[in-house]
């Protein structure tokens, strides 16, 4: 039986096409069939991010309950194994995965492991609730490492670098901003203490910390020479390319899963042939909404700022079914048209 790899974004779909670009360049890739998820109502509203939020107050409860529904959507539409494109949300989700049956492939935990038995200690890098909420540091120790997180103002570089309006790659674009904040953030700790290697705990982090990009900027004496560059999305890609789980069926209807919070927009969902044309599909569909919001005046200020789409390999037919039971009507990618994107992008902005 074909294995179904779940993927859940969205906190970041470009995170989330790097993921899926970094699974199909492992031979065993076209083994499976594939559910990828780009649910932007996860993430923090605009206004909401770099705020501390108690699990009482209304974001937190947002996103408990639109996580909760889209995991049981997932294990619905048969996911054999999960995985989350994102490092921050880890805690939430595995709260929630300790309820479903489907094995959820642990990105953190995972990348810890490939670090066992380093001896020096390993900066990490990520949004600061991550770094305040220290699983990653809880990882790494499990697995014998000590690691440590920048200096407050380095932290700062690395936010701003990230969810800045103007140039931050939440923005959907890799701006000479962004590159200078990063390395000058990893060049300062560098200075003033001893690692050799950095952990990336932030999806968005790779897709300016490329190898080349990393190549060149220590050409151009932007970063350290020694200094290796962890990718754990990299890591997550090559378990979820190999992962072996089973499906179960819910044992309740979805609508079950229906709570007072959830944050629901039916994702525009397209019938994929390779993980290759899902990357296609998903970037047309980033330069339609960087398009619309121009026309409009509006900018893309963050992840949720971005349509919920959702795409599935054309060998999954008893998905369609589905979601077509769900009100969510697929369209196949030889289908699709600019008019179809742009017109669910109005009622999305609308």
């Amino acid at each position: 039986m074909k294995q179904r790899i779940g993927i859940i974004g969205g906190l970041g779909n470009e995170a989330m096409v790097d993921l899926v670009n970094k699974i199909s360049r492992d031979p065993k890739h076209i083994e499976h069939e594939y559910l990828v998820f780009g649910n932007s109502r996860l993430a923090y509203k605009p206004e909401e991010v770099a705020q501390k939020w108690l699990p009482t107050d209304l974001p937190e409860l947002r996103k408990y309950d639109t996580a909760l529904y889209t995991l049981r959507l997932m294990q619905h539409l048969g996911s054999t194994a999960i995985g989350l494109a994102c490092n921050s949300a880890h805690e939430l989700f595995r709260g929630i995965m300790a309820d479903i049956p489907v094995p959820f492939v642990d990105m953190l935990k995972e990348t810890a492991a490939t670090e066992a038995g380093q001896t020096k200690d390993i900066l990490v890098m990520g949004v600061t609730s991550l770094m305040e909420s220290g699983l990653y540091q809880q990882a790494l120790a499990e697995c014998g490492v000590s690691s440590f997180s920048p200096s407050g103002e380095n932290q700062l570089k690395v936010m701003d670098a990230i969810y800045n309006t103007e140039f931050g790659i939440k923005t959907a674009q890799i701006t000479p901003q962004a590159e200078q904040l990063l390395c000058d953030a990893i060049s300062d700790e560098a200075s003033r203490s001893s690692f050799n290697k950095v952990v990336l705990g932030c999806t968005e982090l790779p897709l300016v910390l490329t190898p080349e990009n990393v190549a060149r900027f220590k050409a151009n004496d932007m970063l350290p020479d020694y200094v290796e560059v962890i990718d754990a999305s990299m890591v997550l890609a090559a378990r979820l390319a190999n992962a072996k789980g089973q499906a179960y069926e819910l044992e309740v209807p979805m609508a079950s899963f229906r709570r007072e919070n959830l944050d629901w927009f039916l994702p525009f969902a397209v019938e994929v042939t390779s993980l290759t044309s899902l990357a296609d599909v998903q970037n047309r569909i980033f330069d339609l909404t960087t398009q619309y919001a121009k026309s409009q005046n509006k900018a893309i200020t963050g992840s949720y700022a971005h349509l919920p789409t959702l795409f599935f390999s054309r060998d999954a037919a008893d998905v369609k079914e589905k979601l077509i039971q769900l009100d969510i009507e697929p369209v196949a990618e030889d289908d699709l048209t600019d008019e179809r994107v742009l017109a669910a992008l109005t009622q999305h902005f609308s």
